[in-house]
Parts: structure tokens; C-alpha cells; sequence
């Protein structure tokens, strides 16, 4: 297979592919656990159980939250999820500030001491939330009981 040229479109469009998932994931609130304090509630691990085909059945997904009943969590507590999103400044070409959003909530169905487990409540309509990439809970994203 012949590789491309520097300069070919074949090339520069990979390569624009490449920055556009880069940038995406950047973006889309994967935040590393060192970059939040100790005491920020986040969302820690998602389980997806697995589609076996069956027309009649959901599957269903699992949100792990690092609060517990030490924090006063109890199961059918409403959890709201909020995504941490830089903005950047275009003219300056500087980070101007993280913007905090809230666009989801979820109910817990189990908890322990310091975890819970919850099942997604509902999604906030897209008119009423800025873009999401992507439109679920996902690692790192912030909660916090729902008032």
C-alpha cells in the first residue's frame, strides 16, 4: 500500500480527524481525578450491562458515585450531574474559564458508606443545556443531590 504524501488531502485529513477526537476528548469532561479536589462528588465508573438481543428487555446502565450514607445519601435520593467544560477565549487564544453545567439527573438504587450506585432519572432537554459530547453521564462528570 502506497503511503501518502505530506501535503496530499488524504493526509491532512486524517490528521484533521485526529485533532478533531483529540480536541473532542479534551472537551467532552473527562477530568483527571487529580484535577479535582478530594471533596468534589463525581461520578467514578459507569457499568453497561450487556444486550442479548431480547426485544422485551433494557439494558440497563450503572453509575458509580464516590457518596455514600456518610454523606447522607439513601437509596431513591435524586442525584444531579453536572459536566465541567473549559471555554476558550478565540480572541485572546486563551482559556478563559471552566463553566460548570448541570444537564442530568440520576436516582440512587443502592448505597454504602462513602458509594452508590444510580440509574439515569432523565437527560435535560437539549434547549435547555449547552452541547454534549457525548449526551450521557459519563467518568469525572460532578454530582450533587438534586434540591
Amino acid at each position: 500500500m502506497e503511503r501518502p504524501e505530506s501535503s496530499s488531502p488524504d493526509l491532512r485529513l486524517h490528521l484533521w480527524k485526529v485533532a478533531l477526537t483529540l480536541a473532542l476528548t479534551a472537551f467532552s469532561g473527562l477530568v483527571p481525578r487529580s484535577a479535582l479536589s478530594s471533596e468534589t462528588a463525581i461520578v467514578y465508573s459507569v457499568f453497561k450491562g450487556i444486550d442479548l438481543g431480547n426485544p422485551n428487555e433494557s439494558v440497563e446502565k450503572d453509575f458509580f458515585v464516590n457518596l455514600g450514607t456518610d454523606q447522607g445519601i439513601r437509596v431513591g435520593t435524586l442525584l444531579e450531574v453536572a459536566r465541567k467544560s473549559p471555554s476558550y477565549d478565540l480572541t485572546t487564544e486563551k482559556l478563559y474559564k471552566d463553566l460548570v453545567f448541570p444537564f442530568a439527573q440520576i436516582r440512587v438504587i443502592h448505597t454504602e458508606k462513602d458509594a452508590s450506585i444510580a440509574r439515569m432519572e432523565k437527560i435535560y432537554p437539549t434547549d435547555k443545556t449547552p452541547v454534549l459530547i457525548p449526551r450521557t453521564v459519563i467518568v469525572g462528570d460532578m454530582v450533587r443531590i438534586a434540591r
